[in-house]
């Protein structure tokens, strides 16, 4: 999606969110029976028509409430600051929904059954890696887009996908063989952000994710070693345009405007802006 309505999003978050239970954020006494009574007596939510009107958590900052117009024109808005804020609302009964990318959601859902996604997107967009607009950086980017075509015809970029987003925290790891690459062509320096779970984040201080994984298996089967360094996200573009790197994998939406900067390779992911809601009980 446009970057700025997703950069709130951090590892630390999503971790702390994840890790509510199901009954609420370590209520005491009764009140955990009371949450329970009152998520199975509330409205469950399966498609976007049905939140017509509804509470709709959002984050200040963010033009996620434009985002949310395009389909529910009568949305009521109730504003927090982080995603954590937003589930704690959500189980709480405070909101009926809120928005985030389709990957986001999935991770929530894979790690708690109480939490389930609206199948029908908000808005639509595609990711892909960027480069230097010269020779080299086409050449490269050509690379890209054919190796990219290839994982998405044989159904790889779907099963990477399903391993980032699921609840098996144990395979979130990068392939064996994919760390240390040997320079057999050369080094390829990427830059990422390293803040946007689950395509590019830290993990045990080791820079990780979807993004990551992808261009490591790539620079494996060219024969290139593998740089990565992290930039806050709204310097990366003018970043690779200036040539401070070879590419960049940082969850990169394809616009006209950056496109006037930078090549970019063929969608390594695409979907959409959907809601997170309520399971029904």
């Amino acid at each position: 999606m446009k970057k700025s309505t997703a950069r709130k999003l951090t590892a630390a978050f999503l971790t702390a969110a994840l890790a509510f239970s199901a009954t609420g954020c370590g209520s005491q006494g009764g009140s955990g029976n009371t949450q329970e009574t009152t998520a199975a007596a509330r409205q469950t939510y399966t498609n976007l028509s049905q939140l017509e009107g509804k509470r709709i958590g959002m984050q200040p900052g963010t033009n996620m409430d434009q985002t949310v117009l395009t389909k529910i024109s009568k949305a009521q808005f109730k504003n927090y600051s982080t995603y954590t804020d937003m589930v704690a609302a959500l189980r709480s009964d405070s909101i009926d929904a809120f928005p985030a990318d389709e990957p986001v959601i999935m991770e929530f859902v894979a790690s708690n059954s109480d939490l389930a996604m609206i199948n029908e997107y908000l808005e639509t967009f595609d990711l892909a890696y960027a480069f230097p607009k010269d020779e080299d950086g086409k050449k490269l980017c050509d690379e890209m887009s054919a190796y990219l075509d290839g994982l998405n015809k044989d159904g790889t970029l779907k099963k990477l996908m399903e391993k980032w987003t699921g609840a098996d925290e144990s395979a979130k790891k990068l392939a064996d063989g994919l760390t240390d690459l040997p320079a057999t062509n050369g080094t390829l320096n990427m830059v990422t952000e390293g803040d946007y779970e689950p395509f590019n984040y830290f993990k045990d201080g080791v820079i990780t994710g979807y993004d990551i994984e992808i261009a490591a298996m790539f620079c494996k089967e060219k024969g290139y070693a593998l740089k990565v360094s992290t930039l806050e996200f709204s310097k990366i573009v003018d970043a690779v345009s200036n040539g401070s790197y070879d590419f960049a994998g940082a969850g990169i939406t394809i616009t006209d405007q950056r496109a006037e900067k930078v090549y970019f390779s063929s969608p390594n992911y695409s979907g959409g802006v959907t809601m997170c809601v309520m399971a029904p009980q």
